[in-house]
């Protein structure tokens, strides 16, 4: 018998209401078929249903229509079509409805049925539409091509975890057959899945579409996190899938802390290497290679592509790679960790294992410098050479570079200056001496300060190649005199330039510039007593104003070295001998540059910087005075008198300018209300 015969068989036999005989022999006949005849169905599966005869329920006794419902509800919770329960939406619309919507679907049981079995049942049909949405997600998912890895782990997670729905319904179906079965039983058995289906359901729908993987597990961490402490079983539940599913993501962060190595081939993690060659990332560089820009820009962060529970982790992860590339790059041997990183959301050990695995290559990576290339020795001599704390060296340079100082800038040969810096380290026990080099810079110290705090100033070491001592090519003309052009350069080698590289450089070279400036001041005043023209070594007042002259010019350069500088360069050179990552020196080294020039240079007030430079010109112009001869005494008190006038007068702009920022409470903060205190009490004096 064919399909069709049997239609026509159906519609001639099948009455308002069935014999138990009838119903029996043409459900046989149903089943013996090869081919059931197509029918219109509310579910989007192609899943094969039970093909009802159309019955009257109201005149069927209350024990068949509690059988009949059982069989529907059974057959509806796992996707089949059911004649006598349908959704309130038409099947046209349910077809062309956006998956998405499918959760919203309500269900209804023919009111031929009892009222009491259609109350029994009505709370457990929002079961059907969580299934649909569930299992739409996942064939959808699994049917989809270049579906991201993680949703396909959603889908297989979702898939397990269906598994024990699946054996109940199984189960459910098997005691309907053997008439064991009760309306109330059925919905006290499918009672509890209601809860679980809509978590998954929710899963399924907030997965859907392009989404990252990312944005995939944020959904699911906070579908976790609504849950109430209450539902331990369900929290459970939902914890056992976001495990899962975060594990494909937990493993390319486990191979990159761990090993150094991005395997990504759908671009999910939110470290992307541009050296990347194929799927496979690591570290193969030329020696040249090596240096800090490169290692700054090689690799680029993408916070988007980054879970919000790792979020507090993103700089360790990060560093955790960057500093295993560096130390292979070194030919460094280590001994790397093999730990699986899982994240739980009850369990904090994922957080442990990156901090180990970013602890390793940091540590290492203190202990080769400090070990191998001596970094205690260098910031020593950042301390001497830029801070001019090494007395010799300081009181050679001045002495032999003095007379060149004093010319303008462009008539300045940078081979001589390198020569005569060369000369004055030769008295100096030193073995890293040849990395110091001098440059003439093409703007002031203000000029220099205000670049450097807009971000202007990012390429100035190559800019500088071009037109600075060490190509030897002419400068412009520029209206600066060597003691303020004159800059020092320190030319660390990788891997030391990983710490000591530009940024933190340029910042010292600004603090040598300002010290160098006063230092140079002072010893022009200082000259004066040395050999005083014949009414300077006898005038009271020109006596007097060179000593108020020399105390605020030392006092100045105290204020940045002794007050600002020194403490902290103490505390930043503990922390090389007793440091055990290599961030803490980093960030130490950081903190202690910025203070410096918040503090000593008060870089938050460009002004103050302009001002200490023409208060020492003021002081060098009178020395200029004081050291040429005049006839007349007269002339000479009155130029004296000018000159002090002049020299009060910027004193105590500077100090106004000091008084606001010590008194201010909205923009200055209290380390800088401090520096400036102690500044006043230095030059309060010499007023």
């Amino acid at each position: 018998m064919d399909s069709v015969e049997l239609n026509k068989s159906i519609e001639e036999t099948v009455r308002l209401v069935l014999s138990k005989e009838e119903l029996e022999k043409q459900t046989r006949m149903i089943h013996e078929v090869k081919s059931i005849p197509k029918s219109q169905s509310w579910s989007l599966q192609s899943v094969g249903g039970y093909f009802m005869p159309t019955e009257e329920i109201a005149k069927l006794s209350l024990p068949r229509q509690e059988q009949l419902l059982v069989r529907n509800l059974i057959y509806a919770f796992s996707g089949v079509p059911s004649s006598h329960i349908k959704p309130d939406a038409n099947v046209d619309q349910i077809a062309t409805m956006l998956q998405s919507g499918l959760a919203f679907v309500r269900f209804r049981i023919d009111e031929g049925f009892n009222s009491t079995f259609r109350a029994l049942a009505n709370d457990s049909l929002v079961l059907i539409g969580y299934y649909i949405c569930v299992q739409s997600y996942i064939e959808t998912t699994n049917m989809t091509a270049r579906c991201g890895r993680t949703s396909l782990s959603l889908a297989a997670a979702l898939t397990d975890q269906m598994q024990q729905y699946y054996d109940l319904l199984a189960k459910l179906e098997t005691e309907m057959q053997e008439r064991k079965l009760s309306l109330r039983d059925l919905v006290r058995q499918v009672r509890p899945w209601i809860a679980t289906l809509k978590v998954f359901s929710s899963m399924g729908l907030v997965a859907r579409g392009k989404k990252s993987s990312a944005q995939i597990l944020n959904h699911l961490d906070e579908i976790y996190r609504q849950l109430k402490p209450s539902d331990l079983e369900l929290k459970e539940l939902a914890a056992q899938v976001l495990e899962t599913v975060s594990s494909v993501y937990m493993k390319i962060v486990q191979l990159w802390t761990q090993k150094g190595i991005i395997y990504d081939t759908q671009r999910e993690f939110f470290v992307e290497d541009s050296e990347r060659s194929n799927s496979m990332s690591s570290t193969l560089l030329a020696p040249e290679q090596c240096c800090h820009a490169y290692w700054e820009n090689r690799y680029t962060l993408l916070p988007e592509r980054l879970p919000d529970f790792l979020n507090p982790l993103a700089a360790e992860i990060f560093h955790a790679g960057k500093y295993l590339n560096i130390l292979r790059q070194c030919n460094v041997k280590l001994t790397l960790m093999q730990a699986p990183i899982k994240y739980n959301p009850k369990d904090q050990g994922y957080v442990d294992i990156i901090r180990s695995s970013y602890a390793l290559p940091g540590e290492k990576l203190l202990e080769v410098l400090k070990t191998e290339h001596h970094l205690k020795q260098h910031l020593a001599n950042l301390h001497s050479y830029f801070l001019l704390q090494q007395e010799e060296f300081a009181k050679a340079l001045l002495a032999n570079c003095q007379k060149h100082w004093q010319n303008n800038v462009d008539r300045m040969i940078p081979e001589m200056l390198q020569g005569l810096l060369t000369e004055t380290l030769l008295t100096i026990d030193d073995p890293f001496k040849e990395l110091l080099r001098c440059q003439l810079k093409d703007c002031d110290v203000a000029t220099q300060l205000q670049k450097l705090l807009t971000h202007e100033d990012g390429e100035d070491d190559s800019k500088e190649g071009s037109n600075t001592s060490d190509e030897g090519e002419p400068l412009e003309d520029l209206n600066l005199s060597g003691y303020e052009a004159f800059a020092l350069r320190y030319e660390t080698k990788w891997p030391l330039s990983l710490v000591l590289h530009s940024e933190p450089l340029q910042k010292l070279q600004l603090l040598q510039r300002v010290i160098l400036f006063l230092r140079y001041v002072q010893r022009q005043l200082s000259a004066l007593w040395q050999s005083p023209s014949s009414f300077s070594s006898q005038n009271v007042r020109s006596t007097a104003l060179r000593q108020r002259m020399l105390g605020s010019m030392t006092n100045l350069e105290q204020h940045i070295t002794q007050d600002i500088a020194e403490p902290r360069w103490q505390m930043l050179t503990f922390l090389a001998d007793n440091g055990q990552h290599i961030d803490e020196l980093l960030e130490r080294l950081a903190i202690t540059l910025d203070e410096c020039l918040r503090l000593g240079l008060l870089s938050g007030a460009i002004t103050y910087v302009r001002s200490l430079f023409t208060l020492g010109q003021v002081c060098l112009n009178f020395c200029g005075f004081a050291e040429t001869p005049l006839c007349d005494e007269k002339a000479f008190d009155e130029a004296v008198c000018e000159y002090e006038t002049e020299f009060v007068s910027f004193l105590q702009s500077i100090l106004e300018l000091v008084r606001e920022l010590a008194n201010s409470t909205s923009s200055t903060k209290e380390d800088e209300r401090r520096a400036c205190q102690q500044l006043l009490l230095r030059l309060e004096a010499y007023n």
